[in-house]
């Protein structure tokens, strides 16, 4: 991933990624509708589990690009919001987390402490998106790591796991999938809707500042 310094490397980043997404989500329903007989239903498989690869591509890819720019912003770890200071210094909580020894755990509270007064030190390529597929709990994990409101969300947490993850893993698993041309475009709208929805809280959030504490 290039290096997003400015919101708007950010915004043009995140416009161009989701410009090529809609284009192909728009392809695979126009071949859905040209398609006749058997062709429909494999137009249709096809096309859920690439709806399911955009939904996993944006999300992580969009989380990565904010973590990117609030990376270059060189603000104090104090200065940001608690899940950000989290994300730069992970590892390290994680170490002194699954150790028992004094000297780990204390060597690793000094650690934060001393970070509070200099610049957040974040990843700026894959901070974000390790987990393989993007049910809505590891959704809400990602959510929570850069400081996004997942309520609005919740009501499509169903269509996430039932209705997009699990045929996904059906279909990539030689299942037969039967879904009709009417439910895979609500589907298609649906999914493009949330894509939509998580590109504008990034876009808030890089704006507005929404890294930084209150």
């Amino acid at each position: 991933m290039r290096q997003l310094r400015t919101v708007d490397l950010l915004l043009e980043h995140l416009d161009e990624d989701m410009a090529w997404r809609i284009k192909e989500v728009h392809q695979f329903k126009t071949a859905v509708e040209k398609a006749s007989g058997k062709n429909v239903d494999a137009h249709i498989r096809a096309g859920i589990a690439m709806l399911y690869a955009h939904w996993e591509g944006f999300v992580k890819g969009a989380a990565n690009a904010y973590v990117n720019y609030v990376s270059h912003r060189a603000n104090q770890n104090r200065d940001l919001k608690p899940c950000f200071v989290a994300l730069g210094m992970k590892t390290k909580l994680a170490s002194a987390n699954a150790s028992s020894k004094s000297e780990v755990v204390i060597d690793a509270v000094t650690y934060l402490l001393d970070e509070l007064n200099r610049p957040i030190r974040l990843p700026r390529s894959e901070a974000i998106g390790g987990e393989s597929n993007l049910s809505s709990l590891v959704f809400l994990n990602i959510t929570g790591w850069i400081g996004i409101d997942s309520t609005p969300y919740s009501t499509r947490f169903p269509l996430i796991d039932a209705t997009l993850l699990d045929n996904r893993n059906r279909i990539a698993h030689g299942e037969y999938l039967s879904v009709n041309a009417e439910r895979f475009y609500e589907l298609t709208g649906e999914v493009l809707e949330m894509l939509r929805w998580f590109k504008t809280d990034i876009e808030n959030a890089a704006v507005q500042n929404s890294f930084l504490k209150a």
